[in-house]
């Protein structure tokens, strides 16, 4: 019952409106998803050392996926967007024919910093990761890599900077939902892939068989 009621104040005082064409009752409606521009081709990635290749729904140059993936991380009340930013990934997916078996694979995500969680109260990655796994029907490794200190802005950056940045920033906490297995790593993002590189380096390190990067959307010059 009081869940019912929360839902029912939320969605007077802050009723849902499409971010793009102002539609009432989502967030993001059918017709504005076409504005995302969902690759329908996938760029191999494989000159990293750890990450065995990386998956990006789209190009982070568009304007529409910048709009979604800010609003996710910054505003009140629009977690619910990280189900539209699954969705891109598994439509990439289908278009390319690319099919993750849920026997072979487990998924995982980037961890933010405790001071970065508790000001935002969730992982974005997490909550893609997860709408990801109700939909490929794949498990989700929760809460496996943990982050053990703070970082630098990684945008602030350059290429060597980020690496050396997050360098042993990350260490696993259970290897047993992945051991042996092939990882599917997730995070909102795609730039240079130095942190989900280093997250790879220790998913491998405690037993993981290989680690895919899988990401909304990407920048073009990573």
């Amino acid at each position: 019952m009081w869940k019912n009621i929360y839902l029912s104040a939320k969605e007077l005082l802050f009723p849902k409106r499409c971010l793009f064409c102002q539609k009432r009752g989502v967030l993001l409606c059918v017709d504005c998803q076409e504005l995302l521009d969902v690759a329908r081709q996938h760029r191999h990635d494989r000159h990293h050392k750890y990450l065995a290749d990386v998956y990006a729904a789209c190009s982070y140059e568009n304007k529409f996926a910048q709009k979604i993936i800010h609003r996710l991380k910054y505003k009140p009340f629009s977690r619910e967007l990280s189900l539209s930013l699954a969705r891109l990934i598994t439509n990439h997916c289908e278009f390319i024919q690319q099919v993750f078996d849920p026997g072979e694979f487990v998924l995982a995500y980037v961890p933010l910093a405790k001071r970065r969680l508790r000001w935002r109260g969730f992982n974005q990655a997490e909550l893609i990761a997860k709408d990801l796994g109700k939909i490929w029907q794949i498990s989700v490794a929760a809460d496996c890599l943990k982050r053990i200190r703070e970082t630098q802005n990684q945008a602030e950056l350059s290429q060597p900077q980020r690496r050396e940045n997050v360098k042993g920033a990350f260490v696993c906490t259970d290897n047993s939902p992945f051991k042996n297995k092939s990882v599917l790593l997730v995070d909102d993002v795609a730039t240079t892939c130095a942190t989900m590189e280093e997250c790879a380096r220790v998913l491998l390190k405690n037993g993981a068989r290989q680690v895919i990067g899988v990401a909304a959307a990407r920048t073009e010059n990573s």
